[in-house]
């Protein structure tokens, strides 16, 4: 079970790996984010905390660090994973693309324990609002891509888990 967004740029990919390397980054370009402070920075075993604009607070995890971006996981508050995220930049020095894939833990995002009732759940309503938060964090990305201006809170529009 997963959900993924893709974007292509007419940027090189090393610029967009720039981007996603930096710490805070997610400050800039997520619609969601009211804070995003660094902790252990850059690198294989990083860690930052993410404050989305309801005041939910998650950190990532970064277990892998690459030439092609990274993959996390996102904790809550008694640090069960939540969740995997991998981020990944392809391209060359002039056309690239970003596509970043969420793996949740449904058990986190369901109240049922039944498997049947788990995958039903899944594709009636937490894929659907993941999907949707993830094509807003992207669509933010690209905004910021391409006018290098910060995308303002709920610039896409709001998002019941997260605004």
């Amino acid at each position: 079970m997963f959900v993924e967004a893709k974007r292509s740029f007419k940027k090189s990919k090393s610029y967009l790996l720039n981007i996603i390397n930096e710490s805070g980054n997610l400050s800039y370009y997520h619609p969601f984010c009211k804070r995003n402070d660094a902790i252990k920075w850059p690198g294989i075993n990083s860690i930052d905390e993410l404050e989305y604009l309801n005041g939910l607070t998650f950190e990532r995890n970064f277990f892998n660090w690459h030439e092609n971006g990274y993959d996390l996981i996102i904790r809550g508050k008694n640090k069960s994973k939540m969740a995997q995220v991998n981020w990944v930049i392809e391209g060359n020095d002039e056309i690239s693309s970003l596509r970043v894939r969420i793996n949740p833990e449904i058990c986190h995002f369901t109240p049922f324990k039944h498997k049947f009732m788990q995958n039903l759940s899944w594709y009636l309503f937490v894929k659907p609002m993941l999907q949707s938060y993830i094509n807003k964090v992207i669509k933010g990305f690209e905004f910021f891509v391409n006018t290098d201006m910060e995308v303002k809170p709920n610039q896409f529009g709001k998002h019941s888990w997260f605004s």
